[in-house]
């Protein structure tokens, strides 16, 4: 009888620490609750390896401001920590659960940790001084360098420098307060896309790489890979706002354009399941590409002065995307994400094929092309 009301007690007492929520640093489902907070278990691990120095020894190369979620949660292990702390997990909690040495086995741990100390000094007696470095992700940066680190902040502030991103969140909430009948109506959809679309020349204007070319080589480029940049960057913003999600919004689409454009936009809300880092870094590259060409322009790549230097950009923003895709997944999973990335190109390539004739957009498009080009031409 105590045995079974010892049990039932100390059922109770473990399921105390049970529930039914979500972590408190990434948000995914999490049911336990680690150091003080409902976390997951790769949130938990990491506070543990980290907490005790990571203060001293993490850098945040994106201005201490990183959002934190399952996405992003490997990008900068910085704020992810700071998040752990102000969400209320408590370093002395980890301390407290130690387990306590066995005063029996203690001379044997000795001797044991006598004999592994030697065999990795003799082990590693010829091998040059490692000394220590100080690092954005300490084991975690695999590939990437302190440059490329910092390469891929300028790039992800290229692209935050106009917060499309905000305008996308208040559209949607400024129609959720309408009555169903009058939202997501074709006038104010050609605004957001307008709005947003006045965003696109910034992935060129902030783009210190972009505004060394020549002015002949930028009005290249900026008149053939617009559409495609600035497009998928707004259709990206959609996505991330759940605007995809509603069924009114395919039916304002098909008003505005053209009905059969309604298939190429559900296709497309598939194809946008990307890191918002990975897109950033691939919206980078898009102006340095001739992807524009064959079809919107009578120029060729051998109209461009130094077409080496334009592939040596693009080179080296796609390499350093390939290498945050290996730093964050597998090899297999970095693979199919790198491969896919060429879709939502495609159902882009197909929504400008059948929207040339559409004079919002055309207009749209011209006026920032023309109005962009000038400002290179006056500030080089």
């Amino acid at each position: 009888m105590a045995k079974s009301f010892l049990n039932n007690s100390t059922g109770k007492k473990r399921q105390s620490s049970i529930f039914s929520s979500e972590c408190k640093i990434c948000g995914v489902p999490a049911t336990y609750l680690y150091y003080g907070v409902i976390s997951c278990h790769p949130c938990k691990m990491f506070f543990k390896r980290n907490a005790q120095r990571g203060m001293e020894i993490l850098k945040c190369g994106f201005d201490n401001d990183c959002e934190i979620n399952v996405n992003t949660r490997h990008v900068c292990s910085y704020c992810r920590l700071m998040k752990c702390l102000q969400c209320g997990m408590k370093i002395e909690k980890i301390r407290s659960s130690r387990p306590k040495p066995n005063k029996t086995n203690r001379g044997r741990n000795v001797m044991t940790n006598l004999v592994e100390t030697t065999s990795r000094t003799l082990v590693r007696f010829n091998e040059p001084e490692q000394l220590p470095t100080v690092n954005l992700l300490l084991s975690d940066q695999s590939t990437l360098t302190i440059d490329q680190w910092n390469l891929i902040s300028n790039l992800s502030h290229c692209y935050d420098e106009y917060s499309g991103l905000s305008i996308g969140e208040h559209y949607i909430r400024k129609q959720n307060t309408l009555p169903l009948k009058l939202r997501f109506k074709a006038a104010s959809l050609i605004n957001l896309y307008q709005m947003m679309l006045e965003g696109g020349p910034l992935l060129y204007k902030n783009n210190r790489d972009f505004l060394s070319l020549s002015v002949n080589d930028r009005s290249i480029l900026l008149r053939n890979t617009i559409r495609y940049a600035a497009g998928l960057s707004a259709n990206f913003i959609v996505y991330q706002v759940r605007l995809m999600n509603y069924s009114a919004y395919y039916d304002a689409i098909g008003i505005l354009s053209h009905p059969a454009l309604i298939p190429v936009m559900k296709r497309m809300s598939k194809q946008l399941d990307f890191d918002l880092i990975v897109m950033k870094l691939f919206l980078a590259i898009l102006p340095f590409s001739t992807i524009g060409y064959t079809v919107y322009s009578n120029s060729s790549p051998e109209n461009l002065s130094d077409i080496k230097e334009i592939l040596r950009i693009q080179d080296s923003y796609v390499e350093l995307l390939w290498r945050y895709l290996l730093y964050k997944y597998n090899y297999e999973q970095a693979v199919k994400l790198f491969s896919n990335l060429i879709r939502p190109v495609f159902a882009i390539h197909a929504i400008i094929h059948k929207t040339l004739d559409i004079d919002w957009i055309t207009d749209t498009i011209d006026s920032l092309v023309q109005q962009t080009d000038q400002t290179l031409t006056i500030t080089d």
